[in-house]
């Protein structure tokens, strides 16, 4: 059984191809639990109108962040020994959550990644590919194992050369599968922030585990004006990120030491209500 964690915020163009593409999965052994952090647009509408017992809906009443929200999720709903990931501006493949979960339990690997589709509407991608576009789309593909040994090079980086840092790859957050036992481990992810707390929990993951990706892609991911890490407040070269990713130094240098760094499930204390989407 795997338990999909999605946050959304005012998703209401998108969701809809993000769900079916979940429901349409060929492992159907899932529950999708889909923290809205409080929309203020019909998102929860377009979510309620699938009807299907996988599916329940937590809508806070206060705007927390997607990793506040991630751990909610996390530490009162998920009982599950695997977590998948998934944005909802995004479409997995149908074979996904198969292809991640036999590779996970063959291998015993505790973060597993994929290659992804970008595809683009009105904001182009800031990742780094070595594919072309062709029809607003590219693929993008991740390291297939990464070790610890990358953190010595992410530390020199990180004090050194900030834009090169930002060029490491690990693993695409949306196409996230986990044991669910390496999230306990790590205290689940720093919910104090609101940006780049998927690299906070892979830099801390390689502390003691591999990082897996299939070369496959997977996963599309959307880029558009309105996401996050398009934002000029909080987008990928922004002030507040470069901040928070120089407090990683600290992070890094724990994990090249084999010493986790752990965090505390941190979310703040909301009001929210249970909608369950049965038949």
């Amino acid at each position: 059984m795997i338990d999909i964690i999605m946050c959304t915020y005012n998703s209401e163009k998108t969701i809809n191809s993000c769900i079916k593409s979940i429901l349409n999965q060929t492992y159907p052994h899932f529950n999708l639990y889909i923290f809205d952090d409080n929309s203020s647009d019909n998102t929860i509408k377009e979510i309620l109108k699938f009807k299907d017992k996988r599916i329940t809906v937590i809508k806070s009443t206060t705007n927390v962040g997607t990793y506040a929200g991630k751990n909610f999720i996390y530490k009162n709903f998920s009982r599950s020994p695997y977590v998948a990931l998934h944005d909802s501006d995004d479409i997995s493949l149908p074979i996904r959550l198969e292809s991640q979960i036999n590779y996970m339990v063959k291998n015993d690997v505790k973060c597993l990644g994929t290659a992804v589709y970008e595809f683009f509407e009105d904001h182009t991608p800031h990742t780094i590919s070595n594919y072309k576009i062709s029809k607003n789309e590219r693929i993008n593909t991740y390291p297939e194992i990464i070790d610890k040994t990358v953190l010595p090079k992410a530390f020199n980086l990180l004090e050194s050369n900030y834009n090169d840092y930002l060029k490491l790859k690990f693993c695409m957050n949306g196409t996230c599968m986990f044991d669910s036992k390496i999230i306990k481990e790590l205290g689940g992810w720093d919910g104090e922030t609101r940006i780049a707390a998927d690299t906070d929990i892979f830099l801390r993951i390689l502390s003691k585990y591999e990082i897996h990706n299939l070369k496959d892609p997977l996963y599309k991911r959307r880029f558009h004006k309105k996401s996050l890490t398009a934002s000029s407040d909080y987008g990928i070269k922004s002030a507040i990120r470069k901040k928070y990713a120089l407090n990683s130094l600290k992070v890094i240098k724990n994990s090249i030491n084999n010493n986790l760094t752990i965090r505390n499930y941190h979310y703040p204390k909301l009001e929210y209500k249970v909608y369950q989407c049965a038949e």
